[in-house]
């Protein structure tokens, strides 16, 4: 009888342990295909992110250059404006504040951290277009005072021409001619 229980035994031992071992195997293989599933979904992750920020990252070139050619439209204007060669110094005023606004809005969010440079210059622009205000106003009133002032020395030259003449030479009075 030994022997047979001995068998009944080693039966169940053995069920027990091919039982074991297909549960660990299959708990391994699940950590097994976690782990890949977690690495390859980590690595597209990683990859969006990467793309994410090229992305960015050539946006921000992009807005660079058109803030570049903004700038430089924006500075040829103030150059114009500074030289006197428009007729309407106000429209180019304008045009000017509009190009800094439009300017403002490519900036964006980007103007603290990565246009530092566009957002201080366009700071300054704004002072320096009033101070050019305040000097043609100026040299308006310059004109205004250089005209008046060459009117004046027309009249007082035609006036000193008048007194010039001696009125009584060319008095022909009350004589009658005979």
């Amino acid at each position: 009888m030994s022997s047979n229980r001995e068998k009944k035994l080693n039966k169940k031992d053995v069920s027990l342990g091919v039982w074991k071992f297909i549960l660990s195997f299959i708990v391994l293989s699940g950590v097994s295909f976690i782990c890949v599933f977690f690495f390859f979904k980590s690595y597209d992750l990683q990859r969006q992110g990467v793309k994410k920020q090229a992305d960015d990252y050539r946006e921000m070139l992009s807005r660079g250059d058109v803030l570049k050619t903004h700038v430089d439209s924006i500075l040829y204007r103030m150059d114009k404006l500074n030289i006197s060669k428009v007729d309407n110094d106000i429209i180019l005023r304008n045009s000017i504040m509009d190009n800094v606004q439009d300017a403002k809005n490519i900036m964006g969010k980007d103007s603290v951290d990565n246009f530092k440079h566009y957002s201080i210059l366009m700071k300054q622009i704004e002072p320096m277009l009033a101070l050019k205000t305040e000097i043609v106003k100026v040299s308006y009133k310059e004109q205004i005072a250089l005209r008046d002032i060459s009117e004046c020395r027309g009249k007082i030259g035609i006036v000193n021409n008048e007194l010039k003449v001696d009125p009584t030479r060319n008095f022909t009075g009350s004589r009658r001619r005979r």
